[in-house]
């Protein structure tokens, strides 16, 4: 089982913040360290989210740090600079956004044209088929609230091709259900402060749910091989 802790804009702009993130999704028993790379116009139409931005010797200096701290770098890319840099720094897999999906096709076939491991979040998707068949791609349920209550989750299926879940839900607790249902990979916001200031924080989990995903979310998946 693999987790995924989506740093994403929990860092507020701060880049002391983004690495005690890194190093305490590290200790806490995280697989990989995600960001996201976008420009703010171009994404949500204005600069509301512009602090959040990052330079390519920005983005450079995370990988550095998640290499020091032992967890893997990767990212949600939404434009095609950001694709390129994250192409000159040795990226091993990407993640595409649902709002992505929906909106930007000829991003998306960009990305996957690299060949490297793809995982994409069908929150925004309503179609019945998948949006791509090539083979270096991996799909995550997901419920596209932030935060998700539990009026709105819903009982997902898992197969070959829907590997895990992008939680947005409070807590552990769904993303602990849904590995029991067969989730090989769990996306789930990370965060040092839920009472921080920003939407993602209240529905992310700290460095003590983490570990207790790990350790829990193993059991799961073992006894899931077994029985």
């Amino acid at each position: 089982m693999e987790i995924i802790a989506e740093i994403g804009i929990n860092h507020n702009g701060d880049f002391r913040k983004m690495e005690e993130l890194i190093r305490q999704a590290s200790i806490g028993g995280a697989d990989y360290a995600k960001f996201q790379l976008y420009d703010s116009v171009r994404v949500f139409g204005d600069e509301s989210r512009k602090k959040n931005e990052f330079t390519f010797n920005q983005v450079k200096t995370l990988k550095d740090i998640c290499d020091h701290y032992n967890i893997e770098f990767f990212a949600s890319v939404f434009d095609e600079e950001k694709l390129e840099w994250c192409e000159k720094l040795g990226v091993n897999l990407y993640k595409i956004a649902s709002r992505t999906v929906v909106k930007e096709k000829e991003l998306c076939h960009k990305i996957i044209a690299t060949g490297k491991p793809t995982i994409i979040s069908l929150g925004f998707w309503e179609e019945n088929s998948l949006p791509f068949t090539e083979k270096n791609i991996k799909y995550l349920n997901c419920i596209s609230k932030y935060p998700t209550s539990y009026s709105n989750l819903e009982k997902f299926n898992y197969t070959n091709n829907i590997v895990g879940l992008s939680d947005h839900s409070y807590g552990i607790a769904y993303a602990l259900y849904n590995i029991s249902l067969g989730a090989q990979v769990i996306e789930k916001h990370f965060t040092m402060d839920k009472s921080d200031v920003g939407n993602d924080h209240i529905g992310s989990m700290d460095i003590n749910e983490l570990k207790l995903l790990r350790e829990y979310g193993n059991q799961l998946n073992y006894i899931n091989k077994v029985v």
